[in-house]
């Protein structure tokens, strides 16, 4: 998580970002630190879209 990376997280971002297509997806997002062959990240995002909806549910009095 870039938020959470501090310095390290913030090069290896960059780094993903300047790579563009110069390598598969999945090796360029393995050296940013994603390992997208485990369901990880994945599982990252739904526990996190989740938390998103619940809170704007609550805001919205749902």
């Amino acid at each position: 998580n870039i938020l959470r990376g501090g310095e390290e997280g913030r090069e290896r971002y960059i780094r993903f970002l300047s790579r563009g297509s110069s390598a598969y997806s999945l090796d360029i997002l393995r050296d940013a630190g994603v390992d997208m062959t485990s369901p990880a990240p994945l599982e990252e995002v739904i526990r996190s879209f989740r938390e998103k909806t619940s809170l704007l549910a609550g805001l919205l009095n749902l």
